[in-house]
């Protein structure tokens, strides 16, 4: 995994264009189908969870608004680029957004949310043992977490390697973690959480979760 510091990734995350995913999907196939089987699973990975909704590392807000399509408006996203920011509060104006650095404490009461969501975020985050206690921190009792994250198995490398050689330069050296049942256990289940959905698709290369806080 890379070796990159925290002020390394929030200087590239910025520099990550706004409008990133609308137009990656728009132009590129392998991105649309990519983000497709992301969005298919949105209905069964949110089923049951309450509509209040904190979407942390949202960037442009192309995944806060799929999920906003599901569970409904009440929700927040949060994303460390300001450009992208302003991009999602000017394309989306129903939905509310911030910029804020989800690395540290969030300026958030306690037990504010029913569901937070992380989609294609945590692997970026080098202190997420702190950041996975501020997500506990802020959930209503019997609250859930649900994440999407890169299953770093044969096939997903030798994609990564190639896409982040081309068309997904931008992302070169911003995995911090490699994730694995006994770390995910680690990072959450020891913070508070139990798993309760568990499901890989893209040929086991992408893996979503869901965590209720116990």
């Amino acid at each position: 995994m890379s070796e990159i510091s925290k002020e390394q990734l929030d200087e590239q995350h910025r520099s990550v264009p706004p409008d990133y995913y609308d137009q990656g999907i728009k132009k590129n196939i392998f991105q649309w189908i990519w983000h497709k089987g992301r969005t298919n699973i949105l209905p069964e990975a949110l089923a049951g969870v309450g509509h209040k909704v904190l979407d942390v590392g949202c960037h442009g807000g192309f995944f806060t608004n799929e999920i906003a399509k599901i569970i409904g408006n009440d929700i927040l996203g949060v994303d460390i680029s300001e450009s992208a920011i302003n991009y999602a509060k000017n394309k989306y104006p129903e939905l509310s957004f911030v910029t804020a650095d989800i690395g540290k404490k969030f300026d958030l009461p306690d037990n504010t949310f029913n569901t937070v969501t992380a989609f294609d975020v945590v692997e970026h985050i080098p202190n997420l043992n702190f950041v996975s206690q501020e997500i506990n921190r802020v959930l209503k009792p019997g609250g859930v977490f649900v994440m999407g994250i890169p299953r770093e198995n044969m096939l997903f490398k030798a994609v990564w390697y190639f896409w982040t050689k081309s068309k997904g330069k931008v992302w070169h050296d911003v995995h911090v973690h490699e994730f694995s049942e006994s770390n995910l256990k680690k990072y959450f289940e020891a913070n508070g959480f139990k798993k309760i959905f568990d499901k890989k698709i893209h040929l086991g290369m992408y893996w979503v979760i869901k965590y209720q806080k116990i």
